[in-house]
């Protein structure tokens, strides 16, 4: 296809998406010494975030060699918080949250049922499409998107926040696993368990859930823990919680773990470190 082909065709999808729509709810900017991180304010800005997006979940995790853009329909009522790097100016994480009043308008209901989670005392902030560049995956960046995360919980007083985590694991053995390594870690909620969408169900999940409902032995820990990305681990020592079977994504192929984060059960520490008031 000729580029500007690509191009009218790009534009024109994001046009109905209603991108070209898209307006900053809540204003965020955090300078450090080497990273500036904020809320995108300009159409360059949320385009960026979308090509970065397609490298990591297309490129980078399928193996997809042509250049794109990812988004969808939900993007044009969520704010993003990005990160620069001020040396090369490039845009190196991105991480979209709004708040949601009902859940039929979050990203997270179409792989989850989530009517109990909604009878929690809100508001809600919905949390998703984290990714960060490959060259920058430290904690220092973590830390800053959380520094941001902690800051829009501020300025609309939120009291639970949510989402999908998503885990590059595509088979029920492994994924019931990694379930189970976070029951046993009293790191799942104390909610009755939310359940996937038909669509999202994960087939002979609850065989290999029965397998490891008596626990893990070393080895198995030690495997579960391998498999949890940076990003969900950084939820969990945060006071997160899972709350539902992994929902399967087929077209990202990969586990999503609804994970929960209520304002009172944040990590003492880190609620002090980024001035959250529980």
């Amino acid at each position: 296809m000729l580029a500007w082909a690509k191009d009218f065709t790009e534009n024109t999808k994001l046009r109905l998406n209603k991108v070209h729509k898209f307006q900053t709810k809540q204003n965020i900017f955090i300078e450090t010494s080497s990273y500036i991180l904020k809320t995108a304010d300009t159409y360059l800005e949320l385009r960026a975030a979308f090509k970065l997006r397609h490298e990591v979940f297309f490129q980078e995790f399928q193996g997809v060699t042509s250049i794109g853009l990812d988004y969808d329909r939900f993007d044009a009522h969520f704010d993003h918080l990005i990160i620069i790097s001020k040396e090369t100016k490039q845009l190196i994480g991105t991480y979209r949250l709004s708040v949601i009043s009902k859940p039929e308008n979050s990203y997270t209901a179409l792989e989850f049922d989530l009517r109990k989670l909604f009878l929690l005392q809100g508001p809600f902030i919905e949390l998703g499409r984290a990714c960060i560049h490959k060259e920058f995956r430290r904690g220092a960046i973590i830390s800053l998107l959380w520094r941001g995360i902690a800051e829009y919980m501020n300025i609309t007083g939120a009291n639970i926040l949510y989402g999908c985590s998503s885990v590059k694991v595509t088979d029920p053995r492994r994924a019931a696993l990694i379930l189970r390594s976070f029951i046993d870690a009293g790191q799942a909620s104390y909610l009755p368990f939310i359940m996937p969408t038909k669509k999202f169900l994960m087939a002979d999940f609850d065989l290999w859930n029965s397998f490891y409902n008596k626990g893990l032995n070393e080895q198995q820990k030690i495997e579960a823990e391998e498999l949890i990305p940076s990003l969900l681990s950084s939820y969990l020592k945060m006071g997160a919680k899972v709350a539902a079977e992994p929902a399967f994504d087929k077209d990202f192929q990969c586990i999503d773990f609804l994970t929960i984060i209520k304002r009172s059960d944040l990590a003492l520490t880190l609620a002090r470190r980024f001035q959250v008031a529980r």
